[in-house]
């Protein structure tokens, strides 16, 4: 990795919070993605359920592959939808269970176990940065774990989508 000028304290800092700032905005933005993926995966699922009445075409298939199809696309849906609602679960692990120790005043779990002396305390006392970037690469890794459940969840919302349109279509 090739060597960067150094820069101040301050500006490290500075540099994280905005980094912890567009953390944030992600997380948001795949928070939503994972609700929009969930509604759609409902939809999808309800919409099989209502073509699956009495003398309707999902209700009149034939044959174990069409049934073995059917029943294939609506586990993927299924599943696409407990992936989204995995996405958007809070995850913070076994993080801000227990009072902090020194220095760990970024995270909320953390900061209500503070009294506002002890917090303030705290604050004048302890360098920011390593509470910052220990939380920055907690919060990347609880985002990438987001992303990749909403991808997940979109594969089998299409797979099953697709499985259970051919098998209506030529079951």
């Amino acid at each position: 990795m090739p060597q960067g000028e150094p820069v101040s304290r301050d500006e490290a800092v500075r540099t994280a919070w905005q980094i912890h700032s567009t953390l944030g905005e992600w997380t948001r933005t795949i928070d939503a993605k994972a609700s929009f993926a969930l509604a759609m995966e409902s939809a999808a699922l309800a919409g099989v359920a209502a073509m699956s009445g009495s003398g309707r075409r999902l209700s009149e298939m034939s044959g174990l592959v069409a049934q073995i199809g059917l029943w294939l696309g609506v586990l993927l849906l299924g599943l696409s939808a407990a992936l989204a609602v995995l996405a958007v679960l809070p995850r913070h692990g076994h993080q801000g269970r227990s009072a902090p120790a020194q220095g760990q005043f970024i995270f909320y779990g953390h900061l209500r176990h503070w009294t506002p002396e002890q917090l303030a305390d705290q604050l004048g006392r302890h360098d920011p940065l390593p509470a910052l970037t220990g939380q920055l690469v907690t919060m990347s890794e609880i985002l990438w774990t987001k992303h990749r459940r909403v991808r997940q969840s979109l594969g089998c919302a299409l797979a099953g989508g697709v499985l259970i349109a051919v098998v209506g279509a030529f079951g």
